[in-house]
């Protein structure tokens, strides 16, 4: 659905991802794409996988689960998603994605 993120980017949505730097080189990975849009994209630097899997709208809104962002997510695995906009689960979320986004820019 890239024609979505090409949407928001054009009505000046802020955008920003952090990722895992080896998922980021996977076969169908589309975070050089969004780079190219004028995402942000961040990705950890380390030996470990950046394993969270969560996303926040508007400040308000929290999607998270096991849902992997993938196409096979979407279209082949058994996945769940809890959509929320219980304001301290969001806060707890962006409070934690901040902190993410502070430690590798």
């Amino acid at each position: 659905h890239r024609d979505k993120l090409e949407e928001a980017i054009k009505r000046g949505i802020t955008i920003r991802v952090v990722s895992d730097d080896l998922k980021s080189e996977d076969l169908g990975s589309d975070l050089e794409y969004m780079k190219k849009l004028g995402i942000d994209c961040l990705y950890d630097r380390t030996d470990a996988h950046m394993h969270h899997k969560f996303a926040i709208a508007d400040g308000h809104s929290l999607l998270s689960g096991s849902y992997n962002w993938t196409r096979s997510a979407a279209t082949e695995n058994d996945e769940n998603i809890l959509v929320t906009n219980d304001p301290k689960l969001v806060q707890s979320f962006l409070k934690e994605f901040n902190k993410l986004w502070k430690a590798l820019s």
